[in-house]
């Protein structure tokens, strides 16, 4: 879609809108909220984006990416120091020597080292840890990380060769071989920083006490309820964080959610928090969206909330089915095509979303490294073809009651999802599209955490999730979903070619982007035609928040970044 230049627009001072809020006797509180609890704070077990949009504020991490554009050609993809002041790498890309901030300091008060690295990244490649992200580590190939290894399992003491400590301020990180984006996994959550004593003093309830270098500071998590943090006074960047304090309230039901906006009980809200029968109001909505509903559908991205506090851009995510491949009867890959088939996806898009997706094209969303523009729909809408399919699978309906069935065996399955009233919604779309071509489905949900873990431990063989990038490239989508040596991981369709695992191998250890593109490119044609998932949408983004916040945006990589949110009242 060709963007569109605002030349002009309703300026924010023509709102007939009063902001009543000002800072309480606690200072600048700025409140925000989830739809469930957060499942994690511990940095090696932050594996979703609810613990990630908290953790990201607590911790800090060697390298991040960029949060503000101050001059033209940066990007908010860029990577930027964030514990590392800098870092100088060999000529075969197999060594990076960084150097660290002086002065900076945990949020107990102690000076951080470079051993505070070096502890911080054994930690999560401890597999006695059982950190969700030890996928990672097939990215970061630490020499000596297999014997390391081996000896935390045997239960001695051991020290990860490619970690190396040459003195209080200098790391230096030693890989077998080259990877090309290690600096963008080293931004990922998993590798924030943190203090071996406070580890030590509280254990497996680390999560519930986490201390890092980040700009704020945890103070309590009341479950169920609502996760705060106050402002570091020790933080490394001066004169940030601008605000005092963050609550995380949490909040199950949309509706509930943007009322509490609309009454200026919260600070802003996103996609989730929008149901799908206020969106039309919302876009009509002048206090919000002055340029109107018909110019914001028009425009790919709308991201400055200086001038339209409704913000709008692609999302660099893919929402899928997920069908477990090693379980009947999705070891048919007819079956599992069949269901693509029967699913009517534009029907998701337009009356789930309200026109809030696009349809997916495959893996990776649109404007994503490697993403193939001229690729049609793998699988348009056609239940027809999805009958034919699963009578050459076997499943027919020889009773006549309406429903598949094979070997005397109905065709009944379940599809779970998270806790979400959308997600009911859209599942509720697909029960009724398979219940179309004779196939029961009983739908249930569960709570964020339960559900996340119930799908890891494959008890949930038919699921909805979906995939957020963690870093800019399609080995993320790619080589994280769909890689054999990822399975039991991120991997939770159980997905398995090894053709793919060759392509995929191969690409995650060249530098030379065509041909990485030209790999990548197969391997995603071959998965979509393995059909490991129902290929729904990608989504497309809104956030508004009130006019008196400056700073928050929305960020390809990053939920929120909150050291540069501020208040400006008027």
């Amino acid at each position: 879609m060709q963007k569109i230049i605002l030349a002009s627009i309703i300026l924010l001072s023509s709102f007939n809108y009063s902001c009543k809020v000002k800072p309480t006797e606690e200072g600048t509180v700025f409140r925000s909220a989830f739809e469930s609890d957060v499942p994690s704070l511990d940095s090696i077990q932050i594996g979703d984006t609810t613990s990630h949009d908290v953790g990201h504020n607590i911790y800090s991490t060697l390298v991040t990416y960029r949060t503000e554009i101050k001059k033209e050609g940066e990007k908010l993809t860029d990577i930027v120091p964030d514990l590392a002041e800098s870092w100088e790498i060999s000529k075969d890309g197999k060594i990076y020597k960084f150097k660290i901030r002086k002065n900076v300091k945990f949020h107990n008060g102690r000076d951080l080292s470079a051993e505070d690295i070096k502890y911080s990244i054994e930690r999560i490649a401890n597999p006695k840890n059982a950190s969700k992200g030890l996928w990672t580590l097939g990215a970061l190939p630490f020499k000596g990380l297999e014997k390391y290894q081996k000896e935390c399992q045997e239960g001695k003491k051991s020290n990860l060769e490619g970690v190396k400590v040459i003195d209080k301020y200098t790391l230096v990180l030693e890989f077998e071989k080259f990877v090309p984006f290690i600096l963008h996994v080293l931004t990922m959550p998993y590798y924030a920083v943190v203090p071996k004593e406070e580890v030590e003093k509280w254990g497996k309830d680390f999560s519930s006490h986490p201390v890092g270098t980040g700009p704020f500071m945890f103070k309590e998590w009341k479950k169920g309820k609502e996760v705060v943090l106050v402002k570091n006074p020790y933080y490394f960047e001066k004169g940030k964080p601008y605000l005092d304090k963050l609550v995380y309230q949490i909040i199950p039901s949309d509706v509930i959610r943007l009322g509490r906006f609309e009454n200026q009980q919260l600070e802003y809200i996103d996609n989730t928090s929008i149901p799908s029968a206020r969106f039309e109001s919302i876009l009509n909505d002048k206090r919000w969206n002055p340029i109107g509903a018909e110019k914001i559908r028009e425009l790919d991205e709308l991201v400055d909330p200086d001038k339209n506090l409704l913000m709008k851009q692609p999302r660099l995510s893919t929402e899928y089915l997920g069908m477990n491949v090693t379980k009947e009867p999705f070891t048919d890959k007819r079956v599992r095509k069949a269901f693509n088939y029967a699913i009517n996806k534009q029907k998701i898009v337009d009356r789930v979303y309200n026109g809030r997706r696009v349809i997916a094209k495959g893996v990776l969303p649109p404007g994503f490294p490697a993403f193939d523009e001229k690729r049609e729909v793998p699988y348009p809408y056609d239940p027809d073809k999805a009958i034919e399919l699963l009578n050459q699978a076997g499943w027919k309906d020889t009773d006549g009651d309406g429903f598949l069935d094979k070997n005397g065996k109905k065709f009944s399955i379940t599809l779970w999802h998270n806790q979400r009233e959308i997600l009911a919604a859209l599942c509720s779309s697909v029960q009724a599209d398979l219940k179309d071509i004779g196939i029961e489905v009983d739908v249930r949900a569960l709570q964020w955490a339960p559900y996340i873990e119930k799908v890891r431990k494959q008890e949930a063989i038919f699921f909805r999730f979906g995939w957020q990038a963690d870093y800019p490239d399609p080995d993320n989508f790619l080589w994280t979903l769909f890689s054999s040596d990822n399975i039991g991981q991120d991997n939770s369709t159980m997905y398995s070619n090894k053709e793919v695992d060759k392509l995929l191998n191969e690409a995650r250890n060249i530098s030379d982007w065509k041909k990485r593109e030209e790999l990548y490119r197969k391997a995603e044609s071959i998965i979509i035609d393995d059909a490991p998932w129902v290929f729904l949408e990608n989504e497309v983004e809104y956030k508004i928040v009130q006019p008196y916040v400056k700073g928050l945006k929305i960020h390809p990589l990053i939920p929120n970044d909150m050291k540069i949110v501020r208040y400006e009242y008027k």
